[in-house]
């Protein structure tokens, strides 16, 4: 069983939705997720508010953590299937190299969504990451609507399930 913030539970799909579901039984007040600017793999500065309006599946990584990379593959496949107007996938790296690791690293693996560089671990600290990789899922209107703490397979078909309903209500 993982740890996934105050729960416990069984997989991905358990966790978002029970994650959802204690916070409405519990009427909490929604968790904005903090506002951040980074520079891209092309250099750009991307904040993000510039995905406000869609789901963002916000992942904390380093090309130095085994877990990070045995998860990498399938949040691509993640990303390829589900990538749209109302879906994004945004990958954080902790590496303190920055670029120098990172790109070679994203090139290899054939990595096509989004990669922001955290070299000071800034926003990495603003979102309490203490282990990686750690993944937030934050709703279209920027409050962070799930966590998981650990390395993911989302291939797996009720990963897969969870995202096709979530993106289909929306």
């Amino acid at each position: 069983m993982r740890k996934f913030t105050k729960i416990l539970s069984f997989g991905l799909s358990s966790l978002f939705v029970l994650f959802v579901a204690w916070g409405t039984a519990q009427a909490a007040e929604p968790v904005t997720a903090a506002s951040f600017t980074l520079k891209s793999l092309k250099g750009e500065s991307v904040s993000l508010d510039h995905y406000r309006g869609k789901y963002v599946l916000l992942n904390f990584w380093a090309t130095w953590c085994g877990p990070c990379k045995v998860e990498m593959p399938s949040l691509e496949a993640l990303y390829q299937r589900f990538k749209s107007d109302n879906f994004d996938v945004v990958a954080v790296s902790n590496d303190m190299f920055g670029e120098k690791v990172v790109r070679p690293y994203i090139e290899a693996s054939k990595l096509s969504f989004t990669v922001l560089l955290d070299q000071q671990l800034k926003v990495s600290h603003q979102y309490g990451v203490v282990t990686l990789p750690t993944t937030f899922l934050i709703d279209p209107e920027g409050n962070i609507i799930g966590a998981l703490y650990g390395a993911e397979d989302w291939t797996r078909p009720n990963t897969l399930s969870y995202f096709e309903d979530l993106l289909t209500k929306s």
